[in-house]
Order: C-alpha cells, then structure tokens, then sequence
C-alpha cells in the first residue's frame, strides 16, 4: 500500500519530462505572457495560466501549412514548442508551433511527430561515483521483476556485465546502458521525457519507480559498435584536469592555535604542490569574523586574503595568510557568520578553468541563519548547499567542538550537516572532538593527502580510485569515528569531480528516439538516486514566484499580533495579482492554494508543498514560533531565487535564441516552498 505522498509523486510523474542539465532541474511557475497584441499559445485544458508544450519525435519538419511541403531540414528529436492551433488536415490532426510565447510561429507539424509534455519536469543521471551504470529495459516486467528480487544486485550485476561487454543475446530484457562516462547535462543537453510509469518496490524495503521514458542523447546503446574511450584518451584528458581548495577560516578570537595549524598543513602541501604538482592544485584563502557588541563588524565579517591565482606562487601565498590573524576582540555572541565566508569563496573567488572545487570551513562556532538579524547572507543551510553545487563545488565542514562552545555544538551540526551533504555521497562534517588540536591537525593533514594523491592520479592519466574500502583509509583511524567515514566521503567526491571533468571533455553522440524503461533508484543500492528531478523554471516565472513568497511573508508580518486578519490578508494579495480571479473573492477557502495567489505553479509537482497545503486551521493552530519559522523559510528561499536570478551564467536558453524572461534555470524540487 502506497502512502498518500508517495502517491502524489506517481500521479505527478505521469507524462512529465525528465531533462539534463548541469545541477539540472524544471520549471513550474506560470508562464511569461505574451506581449500585448501578440498571439498567445493555447492553454493547457483545465489552467488559465499554463501553456500547451510538445517535444518533437525524431524526423519531425515544419511544414508552412497543415498538409503542406516539409522543409528539407529536420528538427532536432525533443525540441520543445509551444502550441499555437490544432487542426485536422491532409494526413490527420496538426499543430502549430513556436519558440516562444511571443507570439512568432515556425510552421505546423503533423500531430504523430510530436510528444505532449504537460508540465515541465526534467531529470538528468547522477554523478556515477557511488552507484551502479543504470540500465534501460525494453519492458516494465523484467526490470519489475529484477527490483523485487532478493538479489537484485546480482542479477542488475550480470546485465550490466554483458551490456558493457556488448556481448547480450537477442532476447535479452536490455535495451541500453547508461555512458560509461557521466554526461554533463550543462553541456550534453539531454531529456528523458516519461511515456508510462509504474510503481515498484525493492526486496530491501525502498519504493521506486519503474518509468518508460522515450531517450534522444544516451552514448551507448546496449551493444556499441565502437570500443569506448582507451586509456590513452582518458590520460590525454586527465592531463588536464585542474582542482582547487579554498580554505574559510574563522579567524576569531578563539581560533588562535587552529589558524596557526592551519597554516602549517597549508605550507607544506603547497611545498609539495609546488615541487610536484605544478598548477595542477592550487589554494586559497578566505577568511571571516563577526559583529562587536555594538553590532559593528570586527573589521570584516568575510575578507579574501589569496585567491586560486594567488596559491600558484608558494611563497606569495604563504605572505598573504600572514595578515589572516585571529581577533582580540570578543564577538556579540558565540555564533558566528561562517556562511559569509563561505559565500565569499564562491562569489568572490574566480573558479574558470578548474574542475574541481572544494571549499574547506574550519569554525569552532554554528553559523548566523537566515532569520538572524546579524547575518550578511540570509541564507539557510540548504540554500548555501545549492549555490554551491550551482557552481560545481563541494563544501567540507572541520567543526572544532571545543568546551567553551559546549552550549553551541547541537546547533552547529545541525546547520553544518546538511550544508556539506554531497548528492549520493553523503556528509563532509568532519567534527573535532573537545577541539583536539592534534586531531584537527591529523584530519586536515589527511584531507591534503587526499586531494594531493587524486592530484597524482589525474598527473598519471587516471581517475582517481575511490576511498571508501577500509584498506584505503588511515590505519590510525578508529571504526565508527564520523571523521573516518568523512574522509571516505572526500575521496568519492574528488573522484566524482573528476568524472564529470573526463565526461564533460570526452562527449558524446546523439543516437535516434527510443522507448524504454528505467529505475529512478540505483538498483543494487536503492538507498541512491540514479536520477535527479527538477523544474525547469523561466526567468519570468522565478521573479512570478519571488513576488508571490514577498505577498506572503508580508501578510504574515502584518498580522502578527492578529493572526485571524491573515487569510483575509492573503485574498486581498490574490485580488491585488488577479491570478485567478474566480478564487480570490472565496471567504469559505481553508487551504492557501484554494484563493488563487500561488496560481497553477505548484500543482501537480511530485512532492509535498508546504505552502500549497497550508490551511487557515493550520496557521490559528501554530505557535508564535512556528509561524516565525515558516515566514523565515520562505525569507530564506526568497533570497535564493534572487541569487539564482541576478547569477547570468545560470541561466539556459534552449533553443539558442531565447533570451531574457524566456532562458530558463534547473531548480532542485527542494529549492520549492
């Protein structure tokens, strides 16, 4: 029996698109309106708000009337349009099309060469790292079958094995195997647009989900005609790859001796970075602080003291972390605002042309929140956790958990837990014990040694081997230490990064449409994501949703001494939008979503909305805090969205031609209120 969640996510999945791209992910606020005058596409059937889209099946050409000659060219399979007319012709039903919803129309394809895709779903592969090849079935049962067995594992092990071997029979259940080299979705563009879907459950205990998707740019089929990259590519590649370690460094007045240690590890790895390596690593350095008593800065909260560029040169580097010293003034109070530091380093450090990007936060305190009056960010950990991977980077946390900060150390795991978590890898918080400075210095030390060996490794035309077998971890280090299986982390994140670089550097080819069926789970460990969903979001609608959160936050502001006056606040917001003007008037709407202020964004959408199923009950119910809380959350997410809009490089335009509201961005369905 499925849970009503679980459900919901089914229902939503059915004929969405699953998309790649980079962090990847869809979009789900309403669409931009044409400009005045202009034609409008047809609205999907039951919306006022949301257009009709299709993909193109293979061969599709654009005729300049329905029954008309096709142009000579083909449109690429899984272009997405937008529908402008249907109607019945010579050779059955056609559809106009568009690029955009500015009204200009490419031409009338016949309804057979193309798919509808009614929301805007996408999805693109994981990183490999952690997990096994995916494999697509040319039906539901056997994967079904192989997803409820016993040994799953096994059975998935000997397909795969004969899938890259190329050696399957003619009645295998295989279609095709995912690359054997991950595609970077940012810069391979590939959809999974979902046919048919069926629920699953594995014999471990987790529910998945078996989808037909029809695929247009997976690398292998299930029998390759070519032998994949050799090893001589690989090393050609690999002699280029490029990492860099920026160190975040609390310089307060209690970080004396751990800056001090610091800068000790950090000159011998550069020592040897310099003798060895060349520029193939490089380093640097930010470091940060608080507010005095009087809410005054400590003369910086976050301060760049030596940039990648500035770590080429061992000695340059090692002068400018001399000014990096600690305060003598004590702070407002013991938490501190890390999270500047931290997004000091990806805002203010340039990154081009280096694949691997591993920010080090070494603190002794929990960070300021999004809802603390003396945070620089207003960012939540989670928040934080998608910029970074955005830009590609991992965040690895060295909590010194020291006896003066006792009162403080539930609170910093809490933030620095989920902003270091790495997608199918897990947590980089690596805490320090009574702040043991000989352990921080051991841990440290054993970072630097990882990323120096997986800096060999690519020197000698490999990717680095994972660490995560005990045999390849620190003999010294105790069974069950969080710090030893942190450093496991570390090296499978290394080696992901370094994935990605040879995926991205080796390419690939686009074969014809297929259907097939697929886990959304990795089979041998469900407990890991073989796909990752997103909304692909326009620019005009992430600025539509910015606007809606602001109504919001600002009706629970108003009526914090009142919190009766705050649905009525709510459909007064809905009036002054006129979203959906039948809603907005409704005195007897319970749920946030029946007054027509979020409009058509959130429905349907495979997870649980927290604001979709708030409730007027809910909000009478809730504590001062709690209703704190879920304003603050929104706040939080607000100030994401904004970050994600101003950032140019992170938005798409499909087609090549898009530009401005109409370029879109993945964004995670966690990133969603």
């Amino acid at each position: 029996m499925t849970t009503p969640a679980f459900r919901l996510r089914l229902a939503a999945l059915l004929s969405l698109a699953w998309l790649a791209f980079t962090l990847g992910m869809p979009a789900f606020a309403q669409d931009p309106a044409p400009p005045s005058g202009a034609r409008k596409p047809l609205l999907m059937e039951g919306t006022t708000s949301l257009w009709q889209r299709i993909l193109t099946r293979p061969g599709a050409r654009p005729s300049p009337a329905p029954g008309g000659p096709p142009a000579a060219t083909e449109i690429p399979p899984l272009t997405m349009f937008f529908v402008y007319a249907r109607t019945a012709g010579d050779g059955g039903n056609w559809l106009e099309v568009g690029s955009t919803t500015g009204g200009q129309t490419l031409g009338w394809l016949p309804e057979a060469e193309a798919i509808d895709w009614k929301q805007t779903l996408v999805v693109n592969f994981t990183n490999p790292v952690n997990r096994d090849r995916a494999l697509f079935f040319k039906d539901s049962a056997p994967l079904l079958s192989i997803m409820e067995a016993p040994d799953a594992d096994a059975q998935a092990g000997t397909l795969r094995q004969a899938a890259t071997a190329g050696t399957l029979p003619s009645d295998s259940p295989i279609a095709a195997i995912e690359p054997s080299t991950w595609v970077d979705p940012a810069k391979d563009f590939y959809l999974l647009p979902i046919l048919n879907w069926t629920d699953g459950y594995f014999a471990k205990g987790f529910p998945g989900l078996a989808l037909q998707v029809a695929a247009t740019s997976l690398q292998e089929s299930a029998n390759p005609p070519a032998q994949a990259t050799d090893a001589a590519d690989t090393a050609q590649v690999m002699a280029g790859y490029r990492a860099g370690v920026v160190f975040v460094v609390d310089t307060t007045v209690s970080m004396d001796p751990y800056v001090a240690r610091t800068r000790e590890t950090i000159r011998t790895l550069i020592e040897k970075l310099h003798a060895e390596e060349g520029d193939r690593l490089s380093l640097g350095l930010v470091g940060f602080r608080d507010v005095l008593d009087d809410g005054r800065p400590d003369e910086y909260i976050a301060k760049v003291f030596a940039t990648l560029s500035d770590g080429l040169d061992p000695k340059g580097f090692l002068d400018r972390f001399d000014p990096a010293k600690v305060s003598h003034a004590d702070n407002r109070d013991f938490r501190e605002d890390s999270f500047a530091g931290v997004k000091a380093a990806l805002d203010d450090i340039d990154w081009t042309g280096v694949a691997g990007r591993l920010i080090v936060l070494i603190t002794d305190a929990s960070p300021r929140r999004a809802n603390d009056p003396y945070s620089s960010t207003h960012l939540d950990p989670d928040q934080l956790r998608l910029l970074a991977q955005s830009k590609g980077a991992a965040v690895l946390v060295i909590h010194l958990k020291t006896a003066a900060g006792k009162d403080d150390h539930a609170a910093a795991e809490e933030a620095y837990q989920p902003l270091s978590d790495y997608p199918n890898v897990g947590s980089l918080y690596f805490p320090i014990e009574r702040g043991d400075l000989g352990t921080f210095g051991s841990v440290i030390d054993r970072i630097a040694g990882i990323m120096l060996g997986q800096m060999q490794s690519a020197a000698d035309g490999q990717v680095a081997v994972a660490t995560d077998a005990p045999s390849a971890l620190p003999v010294d280090t105790k069974a069950g230490d969080p710090s030893r299986e942190a450093l496991a982390r570390t090296g499978l994140v290394g080696r992901a990064m370094q994935l990605a670089y040879l995926g991205r550097k080796e390419g690939g080819h686009v074969p014809r449409l297929f259907s097939s069926w697929i886990s959304d789970r990795d089979i041998a460990n469900p407990a890991r994501k073989a796909l990752d969903v997103r909304v692909l979001i326009s620019k005009n609608q992430l600025s539509d949703l910015q606007t809606t959160l602001g109504a919001i936050i600002d009706a629970g502001e108003a009526t914090r001494v009142a919190p009766n006056d705050f649905f009525r606040q709510l459909r007064s917001a809905a009036a002054t939008m006129a979203r959906r003007p039948e809603g907005v008037g409704r005195e007897d709407a319970r749920h946030l979503a029946d007054l027509g202020l979020i409009g058509e964004y959130l429905e349907g959408l495979p997870y649980r909305s927290r604001i979709m199923e708030l409730t007027e009950d809910d909000w009478l119910s809730w504590s001062f805090g709690q209703q704190r809380q879920f304003l603050d959350d929104l706040q939080a997410k607000v100030t994401l969205y904004q970050q994600v809009y101003d950032n140019t490089d992170l938005w798409i335009a499909l087609d090549g031609q898009r530009t401005g509201g109409d370029a879109v961005y993945p964004m995670p369905l966690d990133a969603l209120p």
